[in-house]
């Protein structure tokens, strides 16, 4: 993806906004990264084939920006199983980037793509 195409600019600006506003402030490569990536698990357990102009599908906007902060808020806290700090308690639903809930949201497409 690129930090080029208009479709992916919405989700990069709301994600960079609210990672400041949690004091989560990275260089624009690493919030496009978690967008890149989470596009690729969406587009990947959805079995669509993004185009240049359609890199994913306009329904899943949403999600890519919730997985996407998702990711970005387990940063220095990766496979970390539990945690308990100041009454604060952390616990990760699997190793994976992203937990369940959210990838249960993706739906495949059962027949031809075109």
């Amino acid at each position: 993806m690129s930090e080029n195409n208009e479709n992916i600019k919405p989700i990069f600006e709301k994600l960079k906004r609210n990672c400041i506003a949690r004091d989560l402030v990275f260089q624009d490569e690493v919030y496009y990264d978690e967008i890149d990536n989470a596009i690729e698990v969406v587009n990947e357990r959805r079995r669509y084939k993004p185009t240049k102009e359609k890199p994913f599908e306009d329904k899943y906007n949403n999600l890519i920006y919730k997985m996407a902060l998702y990711a970005i808020t387990k940063i220095g806290a990766e496979g970390e199983l539990s945690h308990q700090e100041n009454g604060i308690y952390r616990t990760y639903q699997s190793s994976t980037d992203y937990p369940q809930d959210l990838l249960n949201q993706i739906i495949p497409i059962i027949g031809v793509v075109k």
